[in-house]
């Protein structure tokens, strides 16, 4: 809470004497101006922190905290679930990803393409949120 000498000081600067009314006048603006900039910080942060929340849920959904690639076999699963590897895993996914060209009119884009299993891009949990727009039928 506010002490009785802030509120003293803080009164004493915001009311004017008689000659210098328009001191109270510039007083008030600045109050007012402070106010609402900070209002406006609160208030931005609280929607950037929400939407960088969403951001990294949507990134994470597709791009996961641990990419384990072998060099030149495949790696066997069971192998990692027997060494206690794979503990605290919510869920894996075996994929396939390879770099392509994308080709339209004069322009040429490299992309990075990954493939997944059906049943693999199902666990996904951004695919079995309600918000998921697109047929999920179709994803063979």
């Amino acid at each position: 809470m506010i002490s009785q000498l802030e509120k003293e000081v803080t009164l004493r600067f915001l009311r004017s004497r008689k000659k210098d009314g328009f001191l109270n006048v510039i007083s008030i603006f600045s109050f007012i101006g402070i106010g609402l900039g900070v209002a406006v910080l609160i208030i931005v942060m609280s929607v950037m922190n929400g939407f960088r929340t969403e951001l990294v849920n949507k990134i994470i959904g597709f791009n996961s905290h641990l990419t384990i690639k072998p060099y030149s076999k495949k790696i066997d699963t069971n192998k990692l679930q027997n060494e206690k590897i794979l503990n605290n895993l919510k869920y894996s996914l075996e994929s396939n990803s390879g770099e392509a060209v994308i080709l339209k009119n004069d322009t040429t884009k490299g992309i990075l393409l990954r493939g997944y299993s059906k049943l693999d891009f199902e666990k996904l949990e951004i695919i079995n949120n309600e918000n998921f727009i697109g047929i999920k039928n179709s994803l063979e």
